[in-house]
């Protein structure tokens, strides 16, 4: 009986080691597996950062050189205008009338 109690003592002593070295054994695997996919998401957070970065520079620089095309535009436009304006020859009468306007006004 006592061999019988004895070699129970011993199986389940085994088990317990066994079960120990499974729990171990699994736990390495998950902690690895943790630092895998953290290094993942590491990885996939810097590329998409890296890609936030780049399309937020492109958008910036698309944007600008539209702004600079239509400011040149406009520039281009006004300085047509006051070309057309300044070889504009008055006559007698325009330029009473303009006379009139802005320097006699202030007496009407």
């Amino acid at each position: 009986m006592s061999t019988d109690y004895t070699d129970t003592l011993k199986k389940i002593k085994e088990t317990e080691e066994a079960t120990s070295r499974e729990i171990l054994e699994r736990r390495k695997a998950l902690e690895e597996e943790l630092r895998r996919m953290e290094a993942e998401s590491a990885n996939s957070i810097a590329q998409a950062k890296a890609q936030a970065d780049a399309y937020t520079a492109a958008e910036v620089e698309k944007a600008r050189k539209s702004s600079q095309g239509k400011a040149d535009a406009l520039l281009a436009t006004t300085n047509t205008e006051a070309k057309e304006v300044a070889a504009k020859k008055l006559d007698k009468k325009d330029l009473k009338k303009i006379i009139d306007n802005t320097l006699f006004s202030e007496f009407k």
